[in-house]
């Protein structure tokens, strides 16, 4: 399920930038998208993150997700465990500019393996867990180390877990392939705040100067994600005449209507909706169908919103500020859709 809701959040964020940059793109203006797939607090959840950018963008040298303060961090798995997936798209510069989708697990690995890509992308050997992000590119495999640690020292004051990666590209990668979008789930890691206030989540990423393989510090912006404090989503299906049945509820966000993708799915495929419906602004949702039979229904609302400004002041040292914020969400429930028996 979290790849289904994975993939619908990864459609909706290019949406929502294309809408918000229009013709006039800025050189550098990523952003990063969260979304947590848990509405229950003080619990284990599954964070899915996403580092968006679009084909105008110079390319992301690094990239550093601070991870608010209220969550707790289990960074003690084992080398060899996967934590979650990865779906990504590259665009090709040696390739005519075509891009490529690629995906590929997420593995814990051990920092020893990671030395000096470690000093030349953190200035530290020394980290509490490795994600290692397994893809190919051009058909050559690639692997993209990601180094985790509980925040430490001014990071402490703001966020809970540092999370910090290193990019290639285009120069020296499989056909100048350059990063566009990489949303990626780990599973088993964090465990949601307590309270039930919106969390803004942080990254400062830092751009390559353009046709060159230096980075470009100067050119280092912030973009800021909203997590949702409290989400609560409905599902419920009513038998009416002649075989219809209607199937509506709600998509709420901090009690209020909340603007998402509704989709219907049949849980034995799940490549393609039956369905998409958009809320209205109560948040509310229907969709009637007529089913010839009783039917189980994977009935799945995602949100993703560009907010135009940021939330939370600046972090300070940060050349160009924060330029992106987004807001988003997913949310899954499964229905049955019972037809009346012919008389």
């Amino acid at each position: 399920m979290s790849k289904l809701i994975r993939l619908a959040l990864a459609a909706g964020a290019v949406m929502a930038t294309l809408a918000f940059t229009g013709s006039a793109l800025a050189a550098y203006q990523p952003r990063l998208i969260v979304t947590s797939l848990t509405n229950g607090q003080n619990k284990p959840t599954t964070m899915l993150l996403e580092h968006l950018q679009t084909a105008n963008d110079d390319a992301t040298a690094k990239d550093t997700i601070y991870a608010p303060l209220g969550y707790q961090a289990n960074l003690t798995q084992a080398p060899g465990t996967k934590i979650g997936d990865v779906d990504a798209t590259l665009i090709l510069r040696q390739g005519g500019n075509a891009t490529a989708d690629a995906s590929g697990p997420v593995v814990v690995d051990s920092a020893a393996n990671w030395g000096p890509q470690a000093m030349a992308c953190t200035g530290t050997t020394t980290h509490e867990s490795v994600w290692r992000l397994d893809i190919t590119v051009a058909g050559s495999p690639l692997r993209v180390p990601i180094f985790v640690d509980h925040s430490a020292g001014a990071d402490a004051t703001f966020s809970s877990v540092k999370i910090q990666f290193c990019l290639q590209g285009p120069i020296g990668t499989p056909a100048g392939a350059q990063l566009l979008d990489a949303f990626f789930d780990v599973q088993g890691i964090f465990t949601s705040p307590a309270n039930t206030q919106d969390r803004v989540w942080r990254a400062v990423m830092t751009p390559y100067v353009a046709g060159s393989p230096n980075p470009n510090p100067a050119g280092t912006v912030e973009s800021q994600a909203v997590v949702p404090g409290k989400v609560a989503f409905s599902a419920r299906a009513k038998s009416l005449k002649r075989g219809f049945v209607l199937i509506s509820g709600k998509v709420l966000i901090n009690g209020a209507g909340a603007p998402a993708a509704v989709q219907f799915y049949k849980p034995s495929n799940l490549t393609k909706p039956l369905k998409t419906v958009r809320t209205a602004r109560s948040g509310a949702y229907s969709w009637k169908k007529k089913f010839k039979k009783k039917t189980v229904l994977l009935v799945v609302a995602v949100g993703v919103q560009d907010l135009g400004t940021c939330p939370a002041p600046a972090l300070p040292g940060v050349p160009g500020g924060c330029v992106t914020a987004t807001r988003s969400f997913g949310a899954a429930a499964i229905v049955t859709a019972k037809p009346r028996k012919k008389r």
